[in-house]
């Protein structure tokens, strides 16, 4: 059976191919929100300019426009959203220098003119001002959530009248779904804000927080939209995805609203069935393909009680992120809030990471126990697991996108 998985969101776009043996129990596992129709451009534009009587009385000839889009460490094709609010901005004659983009990326490392121009595409970095939040310099706090949460917010930001943020909703570990007010709170926030909430307060609260796609009574997206509304976000446009990255459906509003509509939706959209539980599981990163440890995680779940193999194709050349609070900086150096060497759970006999691009320093988010195999060659790896289960019919998984698939029905 020939398996075809999109690859390569930011960088080398491609297709990854290989065969597996007939005689394997097969499922691809599509998620719900695949069987919906892609938005064109028109249906993107409508929704974009419907945010027109939201803002038109802040539009004025000495109102000052920020416009927040998250990094390359999620799906947002930006570029195809972006274009048609610089028109709404033309229709009332807003001039270029009244108008900065700023990259909210939390403790992430910042996105060089390359990084901007395959998020933005090439007019917005040509007629704007486009800029990384420092999460480290040039905050101002501004209020305290219930849970003690310090907002201490981009200053660039807030000396602004009209702020516009852009991202996608998606499922997240500990807040339920990314999107909304998340822009916020990390993306534009301090780093000792930042710390508390996704340190003490993480710790408080972990059982009732921690589940991919949980939102349910979840006091950590409380307190992230707590803090957006602190922070005072005018719209924000949000978007859901299928496994090849693609717009299925968008929001453009309120970001309270937002809320409203997007648990209804979301939930069910991102909801991939589970047949049976594998004895090999191939887990494709594709929307956060920088993060896949999160790939790892959902497979380990949809492993059989007695144990399997998973397989994790990550053939970035840009590799894992680099992250401030969480990752590691030397031997013995790491963030505020150490990830830490990942751990194998013991139902997981081998992980096989398919990549060309290994870089030994950041091996600690998959775990660098001896049954962990980095290999550049795909076809080496389906043989090798072919051998192991020979005369044998595994029971096998195949994921598009793990990053963003969530077998939980919440």
């Amino acid at each position: 059976m020939e398996i075809r998985l999109k690859h390569g969101l930011w960088g080398e776009k491609k297709e990854i191919k290989f065969l597996l043996p007939d005689n394997w129990n097969i499922s691809f596992l599509e998620m719900n929100g695949d069987r919906k129709h892609v938005l064109d451009d028109n249906e993107i534009k409508n929704a974009v300019l419907s945010i027109m009587p939201l803002i038109k009385e802040k539009l004025t000839k000495s109102c000052e426009i920020c416009v927040v889009f998250d990094d390359l460490s999620r799906p947002t094709k930006a570029y195809k959203i972006i274009p048609y609010l610089i028109e709404l901005l033309d229709r009332f004659h807003i001039r270029e220098e009244q108008v900065r983009f700023l990259c909210g990326g939390g403790t992430h490392a910042a996105l060089d003119n390359n990084g901007f121009r395959k998020k933005l595409g090439e007019e917005t970095l040509e007629r704007f001002t486009v800029y990384n939040h420092n999460p480290y310099e040039n905050c101002e706090y501004i209020g305290k959530t219930g849970l003690g949460t310090p907002v201490i917010i981009n200053k660039e930001y807030l000396l602004c009248d009209v702020r516009i943020g852009i991202g996608s909703f998606t499922p997240h570990a500990f807040c339920g779904f990314g999107g909304g007010y998340k822009i916020i709170m990390p993306a534009l926030s301090h780093i000792d804000s930042i710390e508390y909430h996704h340190g003490k307060l993480l710790q408080n609260y972990r059982e009732s927080c921690f589940s991919l796609g949980k939102y349910k009574n979840n006091l950590l997206l409380d307190d992230i939209i707590e803090s957006g509304r602190i922070a005072g976000l005018d719209i924000k446009i949000d978007c859901l995805i299928n496994t090849s990255a693609d717009i299925t459906d968008i929001y453009a509003g309120k970001p309270d609203d937002l809320y409203n509509y997007m648990l209804n939706v979301a939930p069910i959209h991102y909801y991939t069935n589970i047949p049976y539980k594998a004895d090999i599981v191939f887990a494709n990163s594709l929307s956060k393909a920088n993060e896949a440890v999160i790939s790892l995680s959902v497979a380990e779940s949809l492993l059989k009680d007695n144990g399997g193999d998973i397989v994790l194709l990550c053939d970035v050349p840009e590799g894992q992120i680099v992250h401030y609070l969480f990752g590691r900086f030397g031997k013995t150096t790491w963030g505020r809030l150490p990830f830490g060497i990942r751990k194998k759970p013991d139902k997981v006999r081998n992980v096989f990471i398919y990549s060309r691009h290994k870089d030994k320093a950041n091996e600690f988010w998959f775990g660098i126990e001896k049954n962990i195999y980095w290999s550049k060659d795909l076809e080496e790896i389906v043989k090798i697991i072919e051998k192991e289960y020979k005369k044998k019919t595994p029971d096998v998984l195949i994921l598009p996108d793990a990053t963003i698939q969530n077998p939980i029905n919440i």
